[in-house]
């Protein structure tokens, strides 16, 4: 269906993927989910082709993006699976959704600067289909790479990004939200009952039917070793509880949160909290052994985040700093409620941050 926008429509957000979605509906509606992927993931117009929207002068902020420390703590993390492996001459990490490479950067130059096998086992890969970091240290590519035989396979606020599925609890039962163009704006009209074990008994949630298959990917990726997996969300009881009527998803527009997101289409993060008693389904499903969920902020000052804090006091801008970022960092209404989740694979004991200590 051709079609030429008005120009003042593009108040809806950036007019080309607009009238990309538009065509794709042709007169009709679509899912819900199916908006949201392309809202975010559009060949051409996705809000993740755009670079700069990470950081202060973007939409949001990651801990990456927060101060170095993160990958720092990270890099320890994955250092001792290196030693729990047997310390292994090649030890590959694998990061999927990469972005533009603050957490591999920080990562490596905290693992260069102690030097030693962990260092030269290294080897760094990043999957990122999207604007993507220049680090040439790292190994960029669009899809996964070969499983290593030895190594970690990381994400950060990967999962929260996946399109979701979104429901409204009727009468009737859940009833999916399709989504269509009324001539003026993006507006929602209501599909048919579906069938959801353990789904609510009102109000709205999301599904993410891309999830599972997601982290099952990412275990593949590795023989022996772990997966480490950062993102908002909680376990299903939690997720899914009675009393959270209106789920979880917020979009995210020049560090500004609201809930429309159907305004600056392409041009703002949308997510939704993630079922990570899904994602601990499919690492043992997988073979791994799982651990966790905590929060982030127990995952860093476990991994011992806070010595590097006080380990700079003779330098007081230094050490303001690293405690500004480990506050923001572990904030328990911020950042820090993030919940961290581990898998490991020919590992043996607990891993530090998960009550194995520091």
């Amino acid at each position: 269906m051709a079609l030429d926008l008005d120009p003042g429509l593009a108040a809806a957000g950036n007019p080309a993927l607009v009238k990309a979605i538009i065509e794709e509906m042709d007169g009709g509606a679509i899912a819900f989910e199916r908006f949201m992927e392309l809202a975010l993931y559009h060949p051409e117009h996705g809000y993740y082709r755009t670079a700069g929207r990470i950081g202060t002068g973007g939409d949001f902020l990651t801990s990456p993006a927060i101060h170095a420390m993160f990958g720092w703590a990270v890099g320890a993390w994955c250092e001792w699976v290196w030693e729990a492996l047997g310390q292994p001459e090649a030890f590959t990490i694998i990061e999927p959704g990469a972005g533009e490479g603050a957490l591999a950067t920080s990562l490596l130059d905290w693992a260069e600067g102690r030097g030693g096998g962990f260092a030269e086992a290294l080897r760094y890969v990043a999957i990122e289909p999207n604007a993507r970091g220049s680090d040439r240290r790292v190994q960029w590519l669009d899809d996964a790479p070969e499983p290593a035989e030895a190594g970690v396979v990381l994400s950060n606020e990967l999962f929260d990004a996946l399109p979701v599925r979104l429901f409204d609890v009727e009468q009737r039962g859940p009833v999916e939200v399709y989504v269509r163009w009324d001539g003026e704006r993006f507006v929602e009209v209501r599909g048919s009952v579906a069938t959801i074990d353990g789904a609510p008994s009102a109000g709205r949630f999301e599904v993410s039917g891309r999830a599972h298959a997601t982290m099952s990917a990412m275990c593949d990726l590795v023989e022996r070793g772990a997966v480490l997996t950062f993102d908002y969300g909680y376990p299903e009881e939690e997720l899914w509880a009675d009393w959270r009527r209106q789920g979880t998803l917020l979009c995210f527009y020049r560090h500004t949160a609201h809930e429309d997101p159907y305004q600056h289409v392409g041009e703002q993060d949308l997510t939704a909290h993630v079922n990570l008693s899904e994602l601990e389904l499919a690492m043992e499903l997988a073979g791994l052994t799982a651990f966790g969920p905590v929060t982030q902020a127990a995952f860093l000052t476990e991994t011992g985040l806070g010595s590097l804090v006080e380990g700079v006091r003779d330098d007081l801008h230094e050490y303001f700093a690293r405690r500004r970022a480990f506050q923001q960092l572990a904030d328990a209404a911020g950042l820090g409620r993030i919940r961290a989740l581990a898998g490991t694979r020919g590992v043996e004991g607990r891993p530090p941050g998960f009550g194995g200590g520091a």
